[in-house]
Order: structure tokens, then sequence, then C-alpha cells
């Protein structure tokens, strides 16, 4: 380290340094620095150590000010004595900005790269991991390491180094977006926990995190003696619940290749698991777009299927809207060749899942019409169909909440597998409810396929069997969906742009 620092500074690094986990290696150190005081203090920790430090700034290009930032990084190098290395990330377009910048940034930092999150983020994750529902896993939050070296730091040892130093540091606006579910915590729920209890409630947090870390390696462990092979059907079956449940999430959180899946399966994924398990369906899907199968008292994850679009696909832009419509009608979202294959594959899998079982296929009225009947006709077993019609739409392009069902079955549910056909889910309200009106006919499953899932958009938890494709949270028309009862009829699904009342 070639930087010369005042003798206060120098006590307060050499008083933080042995609280990190920095000095557990003598390997070159990968630090991934965005210039905030965090990742700015673990830099200059990372220097201290004497390791051979490389600090690595991404840049979205998501501000004007983006460019900015790396050369404050660059700086911070420099003055440092350390390596730096810069890369440029194109985010593109689509849903969840959040998630496709993390899924850039990921992609070009070296694995492992160190970050500087604090005792406070593990408080807030250890909260944020609760307020979803979680178990003991969740509840470990992060696990200390070379990847998270700064988790026995407070974000105001990180904060005081900085200033101790006088060294500059990036700003982030967003982070006082109480939009965001950690600002709010952040912002508002710790310090309610602490005017209630009148303790600090990170340090609390934090070694929950830990014990709960501890019990969740163990119980893995031990789940792992009992049963050594998570594919074999039969000696999952045999065991007591709990333990075929801690194995098969542990399975396939091993499975998860791409990094934006880092959370476990949800209960109910895992029940659906259980249910391919013990025999009752061949097959489910699983969230990415992943299926879970039984082949020959054997489990397997198979690969995502085609139905998420991240965005607008390039050969959808291609079909062209009727003229009878085009002054209404924006991009296409989906093509209607796209629909034609990806309906052929959900019928596919429904055949091969429901096998000697033909389900019951509920269609949802009046805009799964189309869908219904090309899936119907792309499942190769003797389906019986009935329909019911629920409004919520009224005649707004977003969904009201207000349920009411406007016509019921005719068929008897009682002991019947059921598949409940949607044309789209957004806010998921409509489809809770119409859900627990259907199980309390006594089916023997319920299931659920839609055509379309708004990004984003869910108000419950997304437990959907089957879905066509995952579109960004804007208002459709077209293969059955309509504004005011128009555009029904198009054989693809566009953006409706319109400025008509309805």
């Amino acid at each position: 380290m070639t930087a010369q620092f005042s003798s206060h500074a120098a006590v307060l690094i050499e008083e933080l340094l042995p609280r990190t986990l920095l000095q557990n290696d003598d390997g070159p150190l990968e630090v991934a620095c965005s210039g905030g005081p965090d990742s700015t203090a673990l830099a200059v920790l990372a220097a201290a150590t004497n390791r051979s430090v490389t600090l690595h700034h991404v840049d979205h290009g998501l501000r004007p000010s983006s460019s900015e930032d790396a050369v404050l990084v660059k700086e911070l190098a420099d003055f440092l004595g350390v390596h730096f290395v810069g890369h440029i990330v194109d985010v593109g377009e689509g849903p969840n900005l959040e998630a496709r910048a993390r899924h850039a940034r990921r992609s070009v930092l070296p694995n492992g790269a160190a970050t500087g999150h604090t005792m406070d983020d593990q408080a807030e994750t250890v909260l944020l991991n609760l307020l979803r529902g979680t178990g003991t896993e969740g509840l470990g939050a992060m696990k200390p390491g070379a990847h998270h070296p700064l988790l026995d730091l407070r974000r105001r040892d990180t904060h005081e180094l900085c200033g101790v130093l006088g060294l500059r540091v990036v700003v982030d606006e967003s982070n006082d977006d109480q939009r965001l579910l950690r600002n709010a915590v952040r912002a508002r729920l710790l310090p309610l926990f602490e005017e209630l209890s009148h303790r600090d409630p990170v340090p609390l947090l934090a070694r929950t995190a830990t014990l709960a870390r501890g019990d969740a390696e163990l119980l893995s462990g031990l789940a792992k003696l009992v049963l050594p092979d998570p594919h074999d059907v039969v000696a999952l079956r045999e065991a007591p619940q709990p333990l075929s449940t801690r194995v098969i999430r542990d399975w396939v959180i091993s499975t998860n290749l791409d990094d934006e899946r880092e959370h476990p399966p949800s209960e109910a994924e895992v029940a659906r698991i259980l249910e391919v398990v013990s025999g009752d369906v061949q097959a489910t899907e699983i969230s990415g777009g992943r299926r879970v199968a039984r082949t020959s008292g054997r489990l397997r994850i198979d690969a995502e299927a085609s139905g998420t679009l991240e965005g607008v696909n390039t050969d959808a832009k291609q079909t062209i809207a009727p003229s009878w419509a085009a002054h209404d009608l924006g991009d296409v979202v989906v093509s209607a060749q796209q629909i034609r294959t990806r309906v052929s594959e959900l019928g596919a899998q429904i055949t091969a899942d429901y096998g000697d079982n033909p389900p019951l296929l509920v269609g949802v009225l009046k805009g799964a019409m189309h869908f219904m009947s090309d899936l119907a006709q792309a499942i190769e077993l003797p389906v019986d169909v009935d329909f019911m019609a629920v409004s919520s739409y009224g005649s707004a392009t977003q969904s009201s909440g207000v349920v009411r069902i406007v016509k019921d079955l005719d068929a008897d549910l009682s002991g019947r597998h059921v598949l409940v056909v949607e044309d789209i889910i957004d806010s998921g309200l409509t489809l809770n409810y119409l859900r627990k009106y259907l199980q309390a006919r006594g089916p023997a499953s319920l299931e659920v396929c839609a055509l379309l899932l708004k990004d984003g958009e869910q108000r419950i938890e997304p437990d959907f069997r089957y879905v066509g494709f995952t579109i960004p949270p804007t208002f459709v028309v077209g293969y059955g969906l309509d504004v005011a009862e128009k555009y029904r009829n198009l054989d693809s699904i566009y953006t409706y742009v319109g400025t008509d009342s309805y």
C-alpha cells in the first residue's frame, strides 16, 4: 500500500482490520467497488492487508454521471496503490431494472469478489427475508467469508473511516427512496424496533443470523446423511417429510446456475415437487421456467422453457398490426408464432404431467377463450372443459382487485383434477380469490395455467404451475385480451397505446 495515512486513520484501520475476514488468506483479492462509503472502506482495508488488490468498478450507464463514479474509483485505486479494472455493461431494455442491472454486474465481476456489506446490511436482510416468509436458511442471511468480509463492521465504521481519510465517495440518491423495501426497512422498521426495545436491534438480528445459519447447516448435513441421493424418489417418499423437504430445497438451490436465483424454492414449489415424488403428477414447473420431472424413479431438473421474454423479441417486432387497429397498438409483445410454439410446449407438458388423470380445464372468460381452445387441442388427453366468468377489470386498464363471479361452473369438482386456464395475471388478487373459491369444492388437485404473467406486479406469492410468458408490466391486448371489448381477435399480443375512453 503506497498511501500515507494520518496517525488517527492508521489507528482506526488497525482497529477495524482484525474485525474483518480480509486477513484469512494471502492470495490476490478482488474487490467490487461502487465508490460508495462501504465499498470504499473495504478497498482501504483490503489495501492495508498488503495482498495484491484489484478494485472492480461496474458502470451500468444508468445515470448521466455514472462515468464520473468510475473516475473516482480509479483515483482511489491510484491513492491506495492497488490495481483498477473498469467494466462497462449494457443493462438493456425490459422489466425489473434492478434485477437486470444485478445480472449485468455479476456477468463481469470475478466470481466471489468481495463486497462491502456490513452488519447493518445483514440485519436488513434478515428482516427482508422474514417479510417474505423464510426458514432457517433465510434467517441465516449472508454467510461471512471472502465474499462478505465486513459483516462484523457497522455502517458507521465504514463511514467514519472514509471521513477520517477525507475520501470522496459516491452518493446514490436511490438509497433514500423508501418505495424500495430495503430502504423502508432501514429508514422506518429498524428505528421502530430500537424505539420499542430500547436496544440497538442490528447486533441482535446479526446474532440471530449466525445462530440460524449454524442450525441450517447442521440440519442440511444430517439430512444428507439420511438421504444422500436427492434424485431417489423411493428414498424421498419413505423418509419423514421434513427431511425430504430439506433435501429437496438444498438440491434445487444447488442447481441454480444463474446467480439471479439466490432464493430457495417457495413452500408451494416444494409441495409441488413432493407431489412429483409421491407419484400424483409426473412433473411440475418451478421458478425461472425450470421443470422438475420424474423418470424411472429418479428426479431431474430440466433447463428453462422458452416462455420468459425479457423484452420485446426482435422477430416479434416484424409482425405488422392490421390497419384497422394500428392506431391503438404499440410494439408486439408476443407474436402469433411464439404463442403457437409455447402453447404446443405447454400442451405437451400437461399431457406428460397428468398422464392417466385427464384434467378438467376451467377457462376464465372472456380473455382466455383463444388460449383455452388452442391449449385443449395441444393436450393429448380426453380433457373436459368448463367455463366461468370473473369480473375484476371493469373498464379500466388496471386491475381493480374487486372480485365478482359473473358465471359459475356447471361441473362438479369433487375428486377431480382441475386446471384453471387464465389469460393474464397481474396483481393475482382475482386468481387468489378464485382458487380459494374452487378449492372449497373438494377437487383432487387445483393448478393454474396462465398465458401471461406481468413481471413484478403480483401482490401474492406467485404459485402458478404453468406460465406461457413473463411480460413487462404494461397493458396489452390481442389473442383474447381486450380493451372495452375490442381487439380480442388479434392473433398476436400488443401493447395498447390508445387514448380513447373506455
